[in-house]
């Protein structure tokens, strides 16, 4: 999972005025590794990237996980520039079904134009992930994570295409499901 959000953050232009990145792991609980406004380099994102542990836990609340980026990791002062008309990208990692509601957290965060994209394991329930997903075909399911990179130039491919005012500029947030690896 860390290589796999590596490999993305190497895609992007990072900067304070350019992409903008964000980590937050979850399982029963959420934790903020590091904010939209944390690094404006991406050399010190792939640093903290590198930096993190996975964390292992259940239940898997994704709906509160949801719910806590949308509140906190998309606020404007935690970095967020959607009022400057910049698309808030999310992208979620998970390895399994959700232990809480994710309906309405997933419909908040589009109503708030956040655009998700859902990559889960074989454990994952793939009509959550297109649930959550800004539309079914932006959610991806992978056998073990270990898996991902054969999504992973389609998913930044339709990341890039995600409509902008600005051009290159998005806030990317990665959350992450803090189950054990499969």
């Amino acid at each position: 999972m860390k290589t796999f959000v590596q490999q993305v953050v190497e895609t992007l232009i990072v900067g304070e005025n350019k992409d903008r990145v964000s980590v937050v792991q979850y399982s029963q609980d959420q934790q903020t590794h590091f904010s939209l406004n944390t690094y404006t380099d991406k050399q010190a994102v792939l640093n903290a990237v590198r930096q993190l542990d996975h964390r292992g836990g259940r239940p898997r609340n994704t709906g509160a996980a949801l719910e806590q980026v949308r509140r906190n990791a998309f606020a404007e002062s935690s970095g967020s520039r959607y009022q400057e008309g910049v698309p808030q990208v999310l992208i979620l990692l998970t390895g399994g079904r959700s232990g809480d509601d994710v309906t309405r957290a997933a419909a908040d965060l589009k109503k708030d134009k956040v655009v998700p994209f859902c990559v889960g394991t074989k454990s994952a329930d793939i009509l959550e992930l297109q649930s959550i997903a800004h539309n079914p075909s932006y959610a991806f399911s992978v056998l073990t994570f270990d898996d991902i990179g054969s999504i992973r130039q389609q998913l930044e491919s339709l990341v890039q295409r995600v409509p902008r005012q600005q051009p290159r500029e998005r806030a990317l947030n990665v959350l992450g499901s803090t189950q054990q690896r499969e």
